[in-house]
């Protein structure tokens, strides 16, 4: 016991030292595990979309009427859930006990990766105004699998590489997106590593989720800077790509900025099924809420309890249409609506 106690905390220490870690600290929300056996039951955004689905593959698709792509989910789902629990054999005990919540620090994001499941429970950053300003690199889609899981020595086969939504007709769907990070060339290339990606419909991803990740940018660049948790929403009713990648049924995003010197939150819901439109108001939530369906507790000791409960439980839309605003630019200078 007290060996696999010491090799536990040595993968957390070793996957913290291959990390840079200048992500402003944060409190790291406590996570609701999922065991595997629950498993088996208007800036043009560029498709993250995976190689086009082939027609004759045997699936339950449906037809995206988004991406009039089909999302061909493997209709063999129980075989499928054993074939990935099988992976698991293979691994250290100490290992297993952290396969669900496994902390990857890169140099603007912090995830916490559930490698059974295959995608994120939750990826952080800081947005801020100054980043937006000189928001100069271009995106490169670069799409791989993240080398601090290589690094801890885990299996390939938890490994998501770019291949790892083949054929589904899924976007891989950035949850820190690459518009968030064009201020610097490097960094906006972590944006790629498939452990910040989950599988969304083109229509989500490319329309109504991308409109919501416009109007954070514009709440940052009000604010002048706001905290950012983007995941999603595990249940036990998902289904898996032939990669053993699980596919949510919804996504959330938790912001908390500060607007006349005082803290203030909300958070937002989407389901895979959202069309394109604007859906922001009607999917806007407080951050509790978005805890009770998640199961996370975001800014848990981060603050006093009484400016917490303050920020954590109320919103008004109003406070963030108020200060939405345009910064974006390579020159560094404020550019204002």
């Amino acid at each position: 016991m007290k060996a696999n106690f010491l090799l536990t905390m040595s993968l957390i220490f070793f996957l913290a030292s291959c990390a840079h870690n200048n992500v402003a600290a944060t409190t790291t929300p406590a996570i609701r595990n999922l065991s595997s056996t629950d498993q088996k039951t208007n800036v043009a955004r560029q498709p993250d979309q995976a190689p086009a689905p082939i027609e004759n593959e045997s699936s339950s698709g449906r037809e995206n009427a988004g991406g009039g792509r089909k999302l061909n989910i493997p209709a063999n789902q129980a075989e499928l859930s054993e074939q990935c629990e099988k992976q698991l054999e293979g691994v250290p005990e100490a290992y297993k006990n952290n396969l669900t919540n496994i902390p990857l620090n890169h140099r603007a994001l912090k995830i916490s990766y559930n490698a059974n499941l295959r995608i994120p429970n939750w990826v952080y950053y800081d947005l801020s105004r100054e980043n937006l300003m000189n928001s100069c690199a271009k995106r490169k889609d670069k799409f791989r699998g993240d080398p601090l899981l290589a690094a801890a020595q885990l299996p390939n086969e938890l490994i998501i590489n770019q291949n790892g939504y083949k054929n589904s007709g899924f976007d891989r769907g950035h949850m820190a997106p690459s518009g968030d990070f064009i201020w610097d060339q490097s960094i906006n290339e972590d944006t790629f590593f498939m452990t910040n990606m989950s599988p969304q419909t083109a229509e989500l991803n490319q329309k109504t989720w991308n409109a919501l990740e416009e109007h954070v940018r514009n709440w940052a660049c009000g604010s002048g800077e706001l905290k950012v948790y983007t995941g999603p929403i595990m249940d036990p009713t998902m289904k898996r790509l032939n990669s053993c990648v699980s596919i949510p049924n919804k996504f959330f995003k938790v912001l908390v900025g500060m607007k006349d010197k005082k803290l203030i939150g909300i958070g937002f819901v989407y389901d895979q099924n959202d069309k394109a439109g604007d859906l922001y108001k009607k999917n806007a939530m407080s951050i509790r809420k978005v805890e009770e369906l998640s199961g996370l507790n975001f800014f848990e000791n981060a603050y006093a309890q009484k400016v917490q409960d303050e920020f954590e439980t109320q919103f008004n839309i109003r406070d963030w249409e108020a200060m939405e605003d345009n910064c974006y630019g390579c020159d560094g200078i404020l550019k204002k609506k």
